[in-house]
């Protein structure tokens, strides 16, 4: 027992303790162990990581190397071409008379200052029309070239007894030509004098015209504007020169559009009546007020008697009494005024096909 001089279960019970403290350090170690290899394994990564990103960059920095070599390669010969075609250019320039270019420039810019300015500027396709329609005439030259010479040929090879034939067939043939000519241009004559008689005649009716339709359009112009004007110029081209207000005549376009249009109406109205013939009216009078549309309606239908007056209109009511409209319903047509008055609704008479 001197072995254990605190006994045995005393030593066992230190030994087991200093055994369990030796397996704590042990795991202690193990696990720092562990953490240690996992560090160095991650370090070991990025390592790695650094050195393939390395060789990457050291690969792309080559490959950029290699590229502004190449290109410094393809530089110098760019450079040393560029030098060979300047000095190709100064052997040139060198063996090139300049004062007598310059000359000939000047000349050729004095040329075409003293050229006349074009009324217009010409384009490529109008260029191109005429050379082609210069190209046409040249082959048409051509072909009356050939023509001729296949003619001398011909003659060449006829008789002379023919020959004079011939030639006296062609001046008969030329002297006809010549009469008739003579007589062209006598007639032209003839109908060019005509033609100016017809003129003046027509100048002569259309003045008589105006000075016979003056009266009765600027009465009623008068009459209709409760005498605000006075009077209607109208020219020997049947133009309206003015209207006189307070003794002064004054320009068409001074009155408004609405007298415009009416006095216009009456202008149709008079000259319709004095041919006897139709007048058509398109919703001629929409300026026009309820008063002077009452005075229109009646005339109207006073004329009405006298001529055919056509109105294509939106607003019946403006042309027409009331018990002259077309009635409500399937009826397309209305007559008054013993039947000299015929309203259509074309709304319903024409239909889509």
């Amino acid at each position: 027992m001197t072995a254990f001089p605190e006994g045995v279960a005393a030593t066992l019970a230190g030994a087991q303790a200093a055994l369990a403290a030796a397996a704590g350090e042990q795991r202690k170690v193990a696990a720092e162990l562990a953490s240690l290899e996992i560090t160095i394994a991650a370090q070991n990564s990025r390592v790695e990581a650094a050195i393939r990103e390395a060789r990457a960059s050291a690969e792309r920095a080559q490959a950029r190397l290699d590229a502004a070599s190449t290109g410094q390669t393809n530089a110098i010969t760019a450079h040393a071409l560029q030098v060979g075609g300047l000095e190709q250019l100064r052997r040139l320039r060198d063996a090139q008379d300049l004062a007598t270019a310059e000359t000939k420039l000047k000349n050729a810019t004095d040329r075409r200052a003293a050229m006349p300015v074009p009324e217009r500027i010409v384009t490529e396709a109008e260029v191109e029309a005429a050379r082609g329609a210069k190209t046409s005439a040249e082959s048409g030259l051509e072909a009356i070239q050939r023509e001729i010479d296949r003619t001398h040929g011909a003659l060449e090879q006829v008789g002379g007894a023919v020959a004079r034939e011939r030639l006296r067939d062609a001046s008969e043939a030329c002297e006809s030509a010549e009469r008739q000519e003579r007589e062209i241009e006598a007639e032209y004559d003839a109908w060019q004098l005509l033609l100016e008689q017809m003129k003046e005649a027509d100048a002569a009716q259309a003045s008589n015209l105006g000075q016979t339709l003056a009266p009765a359009i600027a009465r009623r112009f008068e009459d209709l504007t409760q005498r605000r004007y006075e009077n209607v110029q109208i020219n020997a081209e049947l133009g309206t020169e003015g209207v006189a207000v307070a003794g002064a005549i004054r320009p068409t376009d001074r009155i408004s559009v609405g007298t415009r249009e009416q006095l216009s109406t009456l202008y149709r109205l008079a000259l319709a009546e004095y041919l006897s013939t139709t007048v058509v009216l398109d919703d001629q009078l929409v300026q026009s007020d309820g008063t002077r549309m009452d005075w229109f309606r009646a005339l109207l239908a006073e004329k009405a008697r006298s001529f055919q007056i056509v109105v294509f209109t939106c607003r019946p009511g403006d042309y027409l009494k009331p018990s002259a409209k077309t009635p409500k319903g399937k009826s397309v047509h209305m007559d008054t005024d013993d039947r000299f008055v015929h309203a259509v609704d074309l709304g319903r008479a024409v239909r889509r096909i």
